[in-house]
This record gives C-alpha cells, sequence and structure tokens, in this order.
C-alpha cells in the first residue's frame, strides 16, 4: 500500500497534463454551423482521435489519484469526509468517462456519415458539438458537475482537517477536479492547471510525510 500511495499520488499532476494537452488539438477548428464539411474531416482526423483517448487516460489518471489520496487520508486521519470524497468522486468520473467516451465517438461517426454524402446529419453534428448541447446533454452535464462538486468539497474539507497536508494543496485540487468535470475549454484548462499545481503539492508533501514517518508507512 505504501508503494501504491507514493506512486498514485502522482497520478494527479499527470491527469492535469493529459486532460489540459487535447484541448490544444479539440480547439480552433471549423464550427458545425458554419463549415460542416470542414468541421467532418476535423472529427474524423487521426488528431483529434488521438487527442480523445488521451483525455479519456487524463480522467483515468483523476480516479487513480483520487483514490491514492483517499489511501492516505484514511489511514493518516480517518474520516467521514475522505470516505464521503472518494464515493462522490468516484460516482462524478464515472458519469465523465462515458459522456467524453461517447461524444468523441459519435462525432467521429457523424463526420463519416457526412463525408458519405448525407448532409441532413448536420444539424446533429451540431448537437453533439457543445455550446448548442441538447435538453439531454445539458441536463445529464448538470448533474455529473453537481455530483463532482459534492466529491471536491468533501476532498477539500478532507484534506484542510487532515493535519499533515497543505491545506490550500486540497482546495487547489478540489477547484481543479471540478473545473475538469465540466468539460469546457476555458473552465478545463484552469482545471488542469490547479490539478498540476495542487497534485504535485500533495505528492510531494505525501512522500514526504511516508518516508518521514514509519509507522504511517506500516499504516498505509
Amino acid at each position: 500500500m505504501p508503494d501504491l500511495v507514493r506512486r498514485g499520488i502522482y497520478a494527479l499532476p499527470l491527469a492535469g497534463v493529459l486532460t489540459g494537452a487535447p484541448w490544444l488539438v479539440l480547439l480552433g477548428g471549423p464550427a458545425p454551423k458554419t463549415d460542416p464539411a470542414g468541421y467532418a474531416r476535423a472529427v474524423t482526423s487521426a488528431g483529434h482521435a488521438v487527442a480523445g483517448y488521451v483525455y479519456l487516460a487524463g480522467l483515468i489518471c483523476l480516479l487513480y489519484g483520487l483514490l491514492a489520496l483517499y489511501g492516505y487520508l484514511a489511514r493518516a486521519r480517518p474520516s467521514s469526509w475522505a470516505a464521503a470524497a472518494m464515493v462522490v468522486s468516484v460516482l462524478g468520473i464515472a458519469l465523465t468517462l462515458p459522456v467524453f467516451g461517447i461524444l468523441g465517438l459519435a462525432d467521429a461517426i457523424l463526420g463519416d456519415v457526412y463525408l458519405a454524402g448525407h448532409k441532413d446529419v448536420s444539424a446533429a453534428m451540431v448537437l453533439m458539438s457543445g455550446g448548442t448541447f441538447s435538453d439531454r446533454i445539458t441536463t445529464y452535464l448538470g448533474i455529473l458537475v453537481f455530483v463532482s462538486l459534492v466529491g471536491a468539497i468533501a476532498y477539500g474539507v478532507a484534506v484542510w482537517r487532515s493535519g499533515s497536508l497543505p491545506k490550500w494543496a486540497g482546495v487547489i485540487v478540489a477547484a481543479g477536479f471540478v473545473l475538469t468535470m465540466t468539460l469546457t475549454p476555458f473552465l478545463a484548462w484552469v482545471g488542469a492547471i490547479c490539478l498540476v499545481i495542487g497534485g504535485a503539492w500533495l505528492a510531494m508533501r505525501i512522500n514526504q510525510a511516508l518516508s518521514a514517518s514509519p509507522a504511517l508507512q506500516h499504516a498505509t
């Protein structure tokens, strides 16, 4: 367990890198409303597919990082906040993974159909592209952001009350977590930066604490 926590906690800053970088590829392309053909070519490109997979990998790293943080908190100073944070955060990420995966896959499929000559799917591309999400997608996103917000607050409180970790690092990671879950470019970029800074801060302090306390190593 100590090795899992030591290494797993670095998944938090890695998650920031992996969820931030893909937006450089995902943004700046043609809009489906004004240039549906260009948009279809963009979403069916290899670069777009790789960016989507990298973002999914970032979300998985975020899951592992938060589980490692819980592993430390649960042994260093057990609290109901840490347990609640772990359960709710896992639920938030579990709700987010299929959204990003399905949207990425659906965009590519619609792009293939459009390029095959079925121009009537352009309306569906607009609804799936973001900014003009249908009510069904907006409702689902609202629920997952709310769940993620609850998990982020719980983690922030757990770190704040831990007595061994920097309080503001927990706040920064909590902010990064919920902003990343919004799946919107600017907010996700800010969230990625928060995960890198706060995650690296927590990772260094947790590794220092485990190295300095043999009793904690045994407990963890």
